[in-house]
């Protein structure tokens, strides 16, 4: 009995350090396993680090920036458009509306709907300085949409720098989109269908209800797998844009991405405002117009 026990004991102290060992092993691999875990962690944090491209202020051996004078850029635009100091303006409303490409009215009406924007508020920065008003910003993406305008040339003008430039067209683009689409783009009502009917009847274009028309632009941008297919006559990559407007220039209709190796006739049979008139829904039947004496609908 005496050495049956000390057999047991002595069996047991071995499963008792067989276990220790197993459970050391086991703890070591989970620790393994999560410290490469977290290494895996770390080296996606750095890479993202890299690509990304980080905002920093004040760096040692940095290029101070340049020191402009936001308010020789107001009043600049001010004196120019709408007079200072009670002097007139220096450019008429003809001028106003050649540089900006839109009349004074709608300009107005945009600018005060975009000036209370986070991007277009004028800040104030650590030295206390305010920043670049609204209406430099405003001025400086039509600049640049308007005229074609690099983001370097309305620096001279408006005093903004070239980075902010660019901002200021990205966030006019996509204020002008979120704002205005659902106003403007969008299919004529009824009440308009009769006003553009009406007009065109009386300068003796019956049942034209808009002008349709397909330009071609030039994708810089596009990739080499589909440049065959996007090369026009010219060499260049462009691409389709079909547009509807009417008599007051209002585009309701806008439809882009056909190749250059279409031409207009096959933009046209994928045109959505195509498709809808050949099967019926577009435009309302209850409309018609006569030419010699016959009505049309």
């Amino acid at each position: 009995m005496q050495t049956m026990d000390v057999h047991d004991e002595e069996r047991s102290d071995d499963m008792g350090g067989a276990v220790d060992q197993d459970d050391l092993s086991s703890g070591l691999a989970m620790a393994l396993s999560h410290h490469l875990r977290l290494l895996q962690l770390a080296r996606r944090v750095r890479g993202c680090q890299r690509r990304r491209r980080r905002h920093r202020g004040s760096v040692r051996g940095r290029a101070p920036n340049k020191k402009r004078d936001f308010n020789v850029g107001l009043r600049s635009i001010l004196r120019d458009y709408w007079g200072v100091d009670g002097e007139p303006p220096v450019f008429d409303e003809a001028a106003f509306e050649s540089r900006c490409r839109m009349p004074r009215a709608v300009f107005m009406r945009i600018y005060s709907d975009i000036k209370d924007e986070p991007f277009f508020l004028q800040r104030v920065n650590a030295t206390g300085r305010p920043q670049a008003h609204p209406l430099q910003k405003v001025v400086a993406a039509l600049r640049v949409l308007g005229n074609g305008e690099a983001a370097d040339p309305p620096d001279e003008y408006v005093r903004l720098s070239k980075s902010t430039t660019n901002a200021a067209v990205k966030n006019f683009i996509e204020f002008i989109v979120y704002k205005y689409e659902s106003t403007h783009l969008r299919t004529p009502t009824d009440e308009d269908i009769t006003c553009i009917l009406a007009f065109n009847q009386d300068r003796g274009l019956p049942g034209c209800i808009g002008s349709l028309d397909c330009s071609h632009w030039e994708w810089h941008g596009c990739p080499k797998s589909a440049a065959g297919q996007h090369k026009g006559r010219s060499g260049k990559r462009l691409i389709v844009l079909e547009t509807v407007c009417d008599h007051d220039l209002w585009v309701w209709h806008v439809f882009a991405g056909s190749p250059e190796s279409n031409n207009d006739i096959n933009v046209l049979k994928q045109s959505p405002v195509f498709s809808g008139v050949v099967r019926g829904e577009w435009p309302p039947r209850h409309f018609y117009f006569e030419v010699n004496g016959r009505r049309y609908t």
